[in-house]
């Protein structure tokens, strides 16, 4: 999990520098994208590598939740 969020204008600056030929408009976009997923990479404690459950899968499991068709 990644606790720091960057501003989409930082992360608009660096995407600038890695692939200058793409317009103002795709850099803000990529950026707002970037950020949103940071957000929600934070808000729902999600793994990058799925080291971990996420904090959903956490708490179905210890509700005892299976995957387990019941019938």
């Amino acid at each position: 999990m990644n606790i720091k969020i960057d501003s989409y204008s930082r992360i608009a600056e660096e995407l600038k520098e890695d692939y200058p030929k793409l317009s103002d408009f795709e850099l803000l976009t990529l950026a707002i994208q970037i950020e949103r997923n940071q957000l929600l990479e934070n808000g729902l404690n999600v793994s990058r590598n799925d080291s971990c459950p996420s904090s959903l899968e956490a708490i179905a499991i210890s509700l005892g939740y299976s995957d387990k068709s019941q019938t």
